[in-house]
């Protein structure tokens, strides 16, 4: 069965804020974050930048099946999901269609693929 568009919304981790390179220290303190009784666990190891209206129902589904299959293979080695090295996903509008795609740690290097399968492909590399 195939989902709604805003059902498809629902289930992704959506960020707003910008996606710069943390502070070394933010980093430190990020990695030792658990869940608690004021910070539920992530829904997600896969984060979409917003707004949804910029991203197509095919990319949206794609976005989906790549966070839930990278979500469950995170799961089968931590009990949490607060504190992961999250991948990051965005499609700038200025890029010309071209992909950002990083890990929250990333600093430096190229980040950016001409496509949405070709950045998914990146990020499952082990």
């Amino acid at each position: 069965m195939t989902q709604s568009r805003e059902e498809m919304i629902g289930q992704l981790m959506w960020h707003d804020s910008g996606d710069g390179i943390p502070t070394h220290a933010g980093l430190m303190l990020w990695a030792m974050d658990q869940p608690g009784p004021d910070k539920p666990d992530l829904q997600s190891i896969v984060s979409v930048k917003g707004p949804p209206e910029k991203y197509t129902n095919e990319e949206l589904a794609t976005l989906l099946e790549f966070s839930e299959r990278a979500t469950a293979r995170y799961d089968e080695m931590f009990s949490c999901r607060r504190g992961a090295n999250l991948i990051l996903f965005d499609k700038p509008e200025y890029w010309n269609g071209a992909w950002k795609r990083k890990r929250l740690t990333w600093d430096r290097g190229p980040m950016t693929s001409p496509t949405l399968e070709e950045a998914i492909a990146v990020m499952e590399r082990r």
